[in-house]
């Protein structure tokens, strides 16, 4: 970013565009625009004063794209029709979800889904389509795009989101076997997905795949695929040290249970909650899974009488909710269950067992305790987006960075200006780019222009902006690999590690090197799986003591139990990477488990461990 003054450069456009030397001012107002924080008066008359010289220029892509930032519908009409089809789509998909008329925003709608067919991208039209309510069309958008994916075999994943697609739509427009036979193809490929995802090591796209499961469980009713997917949603965030997001998974799987009447598979649910929470040593949150877990065991017996079934159903339900109050300290309900258990239609002997149970508290009370659900503070109330949309437009764009900047640009709800600022900025290259590329086919754009685009997108820092990185990681130029791991290191997503294990195996020494700096940035708690991944797989022990000093700033259990292991049996120089990083180290977690192994330590380890403590002040 230049250190002169906003103003000054707007200065030199104007008086570059005076003589007639556009190329100049509009490369001092792109200049300028790179001053990202400044105040929105100035910036946004930099902006418009950009925005003639494009139109002036012949550029009216990038013309658009500014009038994207400034929200200006009349600028935008003026060149939308000069434009490619893609950007005349998003332009009226844009137009649509802000109009306030309801004709209005459905003819904008459908004139979008048109021109996302001319351009070729089918899921994104099908989207505008279920936007605009003509589910007819968007289910025939879904069915052929489900038969192209299903033909090629090559995206699993994709091809099951196209089929729920499909089984979505297909129940709305009246057509329950074709809904059945989607769903059936669709679960299949969304479990295949993920079993491939999570072999390779890629859990955050298992994730997404049990996250559509849920969703299909829930359109088609049938609780087997919500129940498989809260499950291995469940499981993955407990892995990642995610736990409130998964006690919130928890408590929704609960309900989700309950409200499909699975009350024997919500207590189970309810009765691993609260185990879970007790060990993450949230007591009230353990407490309030312990009491649903006896309130839905009641209603398992009070059903199993209902219809009739052996006694010894309602039993084993009621001694199960028994257990659990008795956990809870809930010593008047315990006696309560008891009178419930001495009045089923059971051989004498045991009738007789649980009157005598119940005598005995006869005078007990229930303990104070403290119960209550996760706490508002501490959940995640936006909710998962609506990935079966969300990654077929990510796939459908292909990482095309002009695409995943525009859609950035167009949501001012969602992102705040200096983050619309720094996509717009990169689109504008990204654009520049695309213009080389097609009027040279066969041929590059210049590699300063690429690792421009790396270093900006770099700045947006959005999860969407991945997808353009990793398609830039597979260009041949060094520099631009090069370029984007330095990019990747501000991406704080367990996905980015899959290009970036890539850059650490790389044929260039400077992509491995500048790999494994980025690698040491990624210290957060759910990057410790694929740290430790990369630390055992690593050939290189330069590498592998990058890894180890981003997990000694992660600050889990697992963390501090594997640097453990490697300051007391690997290699000297991860060994002395691990001493020196926990030596800086802010966590509790190593000193813990440190203080804990105590005399089981080797002599250099228990040498390195007491340099640690010593260092953190607790020698």
């Amino acid at each position: 970013m230049s250190s002169r003054p906003l103003h000054e450069l707007r200065d030199e456009a104007r008086a570059a565009t005076a003589r007639g030397d556009l190329p100049r001012a509009r490369g001092a107002l792109l200049t300028a625009l790179g001053q990202t924080i400044a105040r929105e008066e100035e910036y946004g008359a930099a902006v418009k004063e950009l925005r003639e010289i494009l139109v002036s220029m012949g550029d009216f892509r990038g013309a658009l794209t500014l009038d994207w930032y400034m929200g200006s519908e009349r600028g935008q009409r003026d060149v939308v029709g000069k434009v490619p089809a893609i950007d005349r789509a998003r332009t009226l998909l844009a137009w649509a979800d802000r109009a306030e008329d309801a004709s209005r925003k459905q003819a904008l709608y459908a004139k979008a889904a048109d021109e996302y067919e001319a351009a070729g991208l089918v899921a994104q039209a099908a989207i505008a389509r279920e936007r605009g309510g003509d589910l007819y069309r968007a289910r025939a958008l879904w069915s052929r795009l489900a038969q192209v994916l299903g033909a090629s075999g090559n995206d699993l994943y994709a091809a099951g989101l196209a089929r729920f697609n499909l089984a979505r739509t297909s129940l709305r427009t009246g057509e329950p076997a074709a809904a059945r036979e989607a769903v059936v193809a669709s679960v299949h490929l969304l479990e295949e997905a993920a079993d491939r995802y999570e072999t390779i090591g890629q859990r955050e796209r298992a994730f997404d795949c049990y996250q559509v499961l849920i969703a299909i469980g829930r359109e088609s009713g049938e609780f087997e695929h919500v129940l498989e997917g809260f499950v291995n949603v469940i499981r993955i965030l407990r892995e990642d040290h995610l736990r409130y997001y998964a006690l919130q998974s928890y408590e929704e799987a609960v309900a989700a249970a309950e409200k499909q009447r699975e009350v024997s598979a919500a207590a189970t649910l309810a009765r691993e909650m609260s185990a879970y929470a007790r060990k993450e040593g949230l007591a009230s949150v353990a407490n309030f899974g312990m009491l649903a877990q006896a309130r839905l065991w009641q209603e398992v017996a009070e059903a199993a009488k209902a219809r009739g079934a052996p006694a010894s159903i309602a039993e084993n339900a009621l001694l199960a909710a028994v257990i659990a109050l008795g956990e809870a300290g809930q010593y008047g309900r315990v006696g309560a269950v008891y009178e419930k258990l001495a009045a089923l239609e059971l051989e004498e002997a045991r009738r007789k067992h649980y009157q005598k149970a119940r005598m005995r508290y006869v005078d007990a009370q229930d303990l104070r305790i403290e119960s209550q659900p996760l706490p508002t503070h501490l959940r995640h109330e936006v909710g998962f987006p609506e990935v079966w949309h969300v990654d077929l437009v990510e796939w459908e764009q292909r990482g095309s960075a002009s695409q995943a900047a525009g859609d950035v640009v167009l949501d001012p709800s969602a992102w705040s200006e200096v983050t619309r600022r720094r996509a717009m900025l990169a689109r504008l290259t990204a654009l520049n780019i695309e213009a080389a590329e097609e009027s040279s086919p066969g041929r590059s754009a210049p590699t300063n222009l690429y690792t421009t685009l790396a270093e900006q997108l770099a700045l947006v820092e959005l999860y969407t902006i991945l997808s353009p990185l990793e398609s830039l990681f597979r260009r041949p130029e060094t520099e631009i690999r090069v370029a984007v791991v330095r990019a990747l290191s501000r991406f704080l997503y367990k996905r980015t590690f899959i290009t970036l294990r890539e850059g650490l195996v790389d044929a260039d020494a400077s992509v491995v090197h500048e790999a494994a700096k980025a690698l040491e940035e990624l210290r957060f708690p759910h990057a410790f799986d694929p740290l430790a991944r990369i630390y055992r797989e690593a050939q290189s022990p330069a590498v592998r003591a990058s890894a180890v000093r981003a997990l000694a700033r992660i600050d889990t259990l697992e963390a501090a139990e594997m640097l453990l292991g490697v300051i007391e049996h690997d290699g000297r120089e991860e060994r002395q990477a691990a001493v020196d990083a926990l030596k800086k180290a802010r966590g509790m977690k190593f000193v813990d488990v440190a203080k804990g192994a105590g005399q089981s330590l080797s002599g250099a380890a228990k040498d390195s461990v007491k340099e640690i403590l010593r260092a953190r002040g607790f020698g």
